[in-house]
């Protein structure tokens, strides 16, 4: 099992990186939609299965991302700051039960497009903005990869204390330390080489513990829908994985702040 998904760790994670290397930002744009795409047909099957309702949520997915690039960016992000607020209580709050909201259909769905739409489009604006090297995108995608992992195997190796038991069971907090960890080392890390003077190493810690933080209320908010669902995975593309929503989740919640600081600091226009 470890082995396997190391392995497609490895293939998709280098495919993402040979694409936003050699592709233009459109191309960019392009291949995190389709990814997009794949994932809100997943959400779809955790709120209302059944094929015909995961085509039109997809469809209408797309539609509003669209219509996303027309919007101003501090908007999407903003509502998608808002969203994840709430998005907190539910995990923390009402843990394995649906509040009120959760349970109407209309709502579900909805929730999918906050978590979604805002992430394609604030990586698309980062794409955009350093269309040569996307290291803005890189910089996030490397936060959250490498908190998701420190998480992983720390939690494996010395966990001891449920972190959210009625949600998922199998983390913990000490997998959850060492998760932040990783992202406040990346954050750092990563502010003093891209030189983002406006942050400063000191900045960058901070933003990574955020990161970190955001990543984990994502995490949990997919395994609470998974648990709703009385389902294990969100789909089945990604060996050792799951579907593409279960490898994106923690990045969904870590976005809308990643553009928003970026804006805040003037990094991002």
């Amino acid at each position: 099992m470890l082995k396997e998904r190391l392995l497609t760790a490895l293939v998709a994670g280098s495919a993402l990186l040979a694409g936003l290397m050699f592709l233009n930002p459109v191309g960019v744009g392009v291949l995190l939609g389709a990814v997009t795409l794949l994932a809100a047909f997943e959400w779809s099957s955790l709120t209302r299965p059944g094929t015909a309702a995961g085509l039109a949520f997809t469809l209408l997915t797309a539609v509003v991302g669209v219509v996303s690039l027309v919007l101003p960016l501090g908007f999407v992000v903003a509502a998608a700051l808002a969203w994840w607020a709430w998005a907190a209580g539910e995990v923390f709050v009402f843990r394995d039960r649906a509040s009120l909201l959760w349970r109407q259909a209309p709502i579900k769905w909805l929730a999918g497009l906050l978590i979604l739409v805002p992430t394609w489009r604030g990586c698309f604006a980062l794409v955009t903005q350093d269309p040569t090297h996307h290291d803005l995108l890189i910089w996030l995608f490397t936060m959250v990869w490498v908190g998701d992992s420190a998480a992983y195997f720390a939690g494996r190796a010395f966990g001891r204390h449920k972190l959210a038991p009625l949600v998922s069971p199998g983390k913990t907090v000490e997998g959850a330390v060492a998760g932040i960890a990783g992202a406040a080392v990346v954050g750092g890390t990563g502010a003093w080489w891209l030189g983002v003077l406006q942050l400063g190493m000191g900045g960058g810690v901070v933003l990574g513990v955020a990161i970190g933080m955001l990543s984990i209320v994502g995490d949990l908010l997919e395994s609470k829908a998974k648990r709703l669902a009385s389902v294990k995975d969100s789909g089945r593309w990604l060996p050792g994985h799951g579907g593409v929503l279960d490898r994106i989740d923690a990045l969904t919640a870590a976005v809308p702040l990643f553009v928003w600081t970026m804006r805040d600091l003037g990094v991002l226009r």
